[in-house]
């Protein structure tokens, strides 16, 4: 239960009399309430120690506001007046005020409304409960238990505010991104009411409306939100896109831009160490106020393909969503062609399948747009239609701009030809039939030119296309007809609709675009590739700058890349503008720079025919290889291991046919650090000795053969030395540094990864001191890239030495040293986007939270980064991570069994068992599980991986278990 401490001023008994009813009150209601009051005797430790203890245990600490009190925060009251223990001084007003992790514990509470300056000024600006008015226990209590705060006007005229640790917006926000919608709307009795209840308080934090495209989800969601009178912040985007195929990369940082402005932050993408930390910074500023996010068309983010479980790709969106089901005093609603995994089971969490109108309102919908016919007739179409929203919408106009309103006439429509999904399929078929009566009209061409993007499009955009003249589509139309075009587009026949209210901002339904799109495509295809050809050079002369600094500053490029690619242009898109200006060559400055592997990876899709398989052909064969590599090391590092594998195969293949044995080996190489991460042991040390065998190869005329033989063979030793080969693994270390000797490239010694895996080895034999003269000397390399002739600082490399580094200390036991590093490798790790070596630095630094010897032992701290190590492990099948994960976590039940007090998750389970249960575990199934388990779950990896260099650890783990029996 939450605990919470009330601290207040004695000048009354009436006043008094009213703190102790609340604190009774919360009591009863399973909230641990102490009171700052005097009882019979003083605690043994004292009241100075017992106040400081209390605000040290406390959740939230209640300031009941008086005026004397205020007086006595302010340090004005007058001498001996005073009453009862002075503990303020512990924490000054300026404390309270300028420390922002106390704005937020440190809640003001009222009895009765007052004067504004009786109330506590630097707690005024985030807001107090008035608990004179009737229900505002219950808002107090449901923040308190961490449960959606209604934010409502009092009887006077006050909002009652969650306290924030930033202060509240004082002016509404409205910012809407979704589509306008065309046409009336009809039924969804039932979706309204569950949006109804959810904004009025029922504890839901999350909707998730879930359907097929063109079922009605954004027109639900149009209607909710314009006929919801409260809704006083409003942050609404749509990641649509053409389709919903699972291989669609889409970046969220434009909307990560996009609410930071509209909140009123002033940080940059660049300025967060990890994803993480955006996704939370995002969630706290949608705290701030009772606010509604809407995120539309969610599918693209998500992990859709043949076997994979709809987890979404975006680590910022997945921690956003994850802190908002489980605080979240506002409403945030998701529409998705497929539910989130990562929301399945949680309990604030509705997720709800949006089914086809009824046909009656199907009836009501063809009513409307002014279909004749009888009830019979038209629920007869409505059926055939398949009841399908936008089938029926674009049903009606056609009836009504062609065929005379006759819902008979429909039969005149041509049957759709093609493979088309079966609810799309009757969609189609009335835009096929539009497309023959617009056949030669700029209506119809303009329609073809939205199909070229996949977004809503200023019309400046589309000056761009008028003025290249290009033939069969933009050809003799001037201005005026352009206009007149979206004009009857809008108003006649419904299909293009205006975004955010701004004029100049063309959409349509995405179906629509992917429609047309796909008609000039295969039927003009000199025009389809004359218009993204005319758009990639826009694009590219866009940024003020040639090298843009930031993802924001880069979107161009992107946009860029993505039409060049489109029109053909593979070969020079990849040259001219991704090659020097997106990756900077051997800089990778996306990637080791920026940490953006999700935006890179976006970036290069464009460049395969089908992901991640089928490159470009257009591509010459050296570079397919490339971007195989580039697509496989991308996903590796997101975590999406099993879709590394195939790219990165085929990559090799390709090397191989054609003798680059330079780029075989390194490719081979990353191949089986792959292998290696999935616990696959037996293939890595497979894959490692035909990398060694490639790179013997290289003809001695290459100028870093020496580099690329040190660096296979450093790898090679660490697949054999994670199967328990150590002395063979020692001694291929030894080999990969003479090779770096000879070759002298900036240091004798291994350095970046293969350096890292050394160290690992030499710290496993104790030699402490020797890893940490190597690994400082390797900082002192990579922190100093100029005088070493490298490109600049790589954020991986960086982090990983500074994990040797804090592995060192805690190996000497100096934890505030251990502590100081490991937290900047952990910072780091999180800034340089590796999914896959993300879980090193979380298990070392919950191994020092663990350590019983160290006087700053927080087992709370090591269950929540075990907890980061799981979510990442399971589901990307990373089982050697796993394997550690389970070993450190039956380390750490024992540590807990041994010092109970220090423990806030520690239980005494059933039948003597001991158990650890963590509330925020239990979604991924891991309350409750035993030390014993643990260990088999450890035990069983072993051997399923051959993962031998953990077989020490888990006998010594087997043999304490037996000696002290936990069950």
């Amino acid at each position: 239960m939450p605990k919470v401490f009330i601290s207040y001023s004695h000048d009354s008994n009436e006043h008094r009399q009213q703190v102790l009813a609340l604190a009774d009150r919360l009591n009863e209601n399973d909230i641990d309430c102490e009171i700052d009051q005097y009882i019979n005797g003083s605690p043994s430790e004292g009241w100075p120690l017992w106040m400081e203890r209390m605000l040290e245990e406390s959740i939230y600490v209640l300031i009941v506001c008086t005026e004397i009190y205020l007086k006595r925060v302010q340090h004005k009251e007058k001498p001996d007046t005073g009453k009862g223990v002075k503990w303020e001084s512990l924490l000054t007003y300026q404390d309270i005020y300028e420390n922002d992790s106390l704005n937020s514990k440190f809640l003001p509470i009222i009895f009765e409304t007052t004067d504004a300056a009786f109330v506590p000024k630097p707690l005024k600006a985030f807001g107090h409960y008035d608990l004179s008015c009737g229900g505002s226990y219950e808002m107090l209590y449901r923040y308190l238990t961490g449960q959606p705060v209604a934010v409502k006007p009092t009887s006077k005229g006050k909002l009652h505010l969650p306290p924030s640790n930033v202060q509240t917006a004082t002016i509404p926000i409205h910012s809407d991104r979704l589509p306008d919608v065309k046409g009336k709307f009809f039924g969804r009795e039932a979706e309204l009411r569950l949006l109804n209840d959810a904004w009025e308080g029922n504890d839901t934090r999350i909707i998730q409306f879930i359907a097929p495209g063109g079922t009605g989800k954004t027109k639900l969601l149009r209607h909710w939100i314009d006929h919801t009178k409260d809704i006083d912040a409003l942050i609404a985007w749509s990641f649509y896109s053409q389709g919903s195929s699972e291989d669609k990369q889409v970046s969220a940082s434009p909307f990560f831009s996009y609410a930071f402005e509209k909140l009123g932050s002033t940080r940059s993408l660049s300025s967060f160490t990890n994803e993480e930390d955006k996704g939370e910074h995002l969630a706290d500023l949608l705290r701030q106020q009772r606010c509604v996010l809407v995120l539309d068309g969610l599918e693209p983010l998500q992990h859709a393909g043949k076997g994979m479980r709809n987890e979404l790709k975006d680590r910022a969106v997945r921690r956003l969503l994850r802190s908002l089901a489980g605080q979240n005093n506002g409403l945030c609603i998701i529409t998705t062609r497929i539910a989130v995994h990562e929301l399945s089971d949680r309990v604030h969490v509705i997720a709800h399948d949006l089914q086809n109108l009824a046909p009656a309102d199907g009836v009501q919908l063809l009513k409307s747009l002014k279909a004749q016919g009888s009830d019979a007739e038209l629920e007869k179409a409505v059926r055939e239609y398949g009841c399908h929203a936008l089938a029926l919408h674009l049903l009606g106009n056609a009836l009504h701009a062609y065929l005379d309103d006759d819902v008979c006439k429909r039969d005149t429509l041509t049957e759709l030809i093609g493979d088309y999904d079966d609810l799309e399929r009757h969609a189609f078929k009335v835009m096929q039939a539009y497309s023959i009566w617009l056949d030669g009209t700029p209506e119809l061409k303009l329609l073809q030119l939205l199909g070229l993007f996949d977004h809503p499009i200023e019309t400046e955009v589309l000056q761009i296309l008028w003025q290249a003249q290009i033939p069969n589509l933009t050809t003799d139309i001037d201005e005026k007809t352009w206009k007149v075009a979206i004009r009857d587009l809008r108003e006649k026949h419904r299909l293009l609709s205006m975004h955010e209210n701004r004029p100049d901002l063309l959409d349509c339904h995405p179906l629509i675009r992917e429609y047309f799109g796909r008609q000039l495509q295969e039927n003009q295809s000199d025009a389809w590739r004359q218009a993204h050809a005319r758009l990639y050079e826009y694009y590219k002369t866009l940024p003020k700058k040639e090298f843009p600094d930031t993802l924001e500053e880069m979107q161009p490029l992107f946009n860029a890349v993505a039409h060049g690619c489109a029109a053909g242009l593979y070969q020079q898109a990849l040259e001219d503008v991704y090659l020097p200006r997106i990756k900077r060559k051997d800089e990778h400055f996306l990637t080791k720079k920026l940490g953006a592997y999700r935006d890179d990876l976006a970036v290069v899709a464009n460049f395969f025919s089908k992901p991640w398989s089928i490159p470009a052909s257009e591509l010459s064969e050296e570079w397919q290889a490339n971007v195989l590599n580039w697509a496989g090391f991308r996903l590796n590092a997101l975590g999406r291991l099993l879709e590394a594998q195939g790219p990165m195969r085929a990559a090799n293949e390709l090397c191989v046919r054609s003798r680059q044995w330079y780029e075989a080996a390194a490719g081979t190489t990353n191949l089986s650090e792959l292998q290696l991460t999935l616990g696959d042991i037996t293939t890595a040390i497979a894959s490692s000795q035909l990398s060694v065998s490639y790179a013997n190869r290289i003809g001695n005329n290459i100028p870093n053969k020496l580099f690329m033989l040190s660096l296979v063979y450093a790898f090679y030793a660490n697949a054999l030395y994670q199967a328990g080969e150590n002395a063979i693994a020692a001694s291929l270390f030894i080999d990969a540094e003479k090779f770096k000797k000879v070759d002298l490239f900036v240091s004798p010694r291994l350095v970046s990864r293969p350096g890292f895996y050394y160290c690992d080895l030499l710290l496993e034999q104790n030699r402490t001191m020797a890893v940490m003269k190597r690994a400082k000397s390797a900082l002192n390399i990579l922190l100093n890239p100029k005088k070493y002739g490298k490109h600049g600082v790589e954020l991986l490399d960086v982090a990983l030495y500074r994990l040797t580094i804090g592995r060192a200390y805690l190996q000497q036991r100096n934890f505030p040293q251990a502590a100081h590093w490991l937290n900047q490798a952990v910072a780091d790790l999180y800034a340089a986007g590796s999914q896959d070596d993300l879980p090193r630095g979380l298990l070392a630094r919950a191994a020092l939270y663990r350590d019983t010897r160290n006087p700053s032992r927080d087992f709370t701290r090591a269950h929540l980064d075990l907890q980061e190590v799981y979510d990442i492990a399971e589901p990307s099948g990373m089982r050697l991570h796993l394997t550690d994960y389970h070993l450190e976590m039956a380390r750490l039940l024992i540590a807990e069994k041994g010092n109970p007090p220090q423990s806030p998750f520690f239980k005494g389970g059933s039948q003597g068992s001991d158990v650890v249960v963590i509330p925020s575990l239990e979604k991924v199934g891991l309350g409750g599980i035993s030390v014993q388990e643990h260990v088999a779950q450890a035990a069983k990896l072993i051997e399923e991986t051959g993962y031998k260099r953990r077989l020490p650890e888990l006998q010594e783990l087997q043999q304490i278990i037996r000696e002290q029996p936990f069950s």
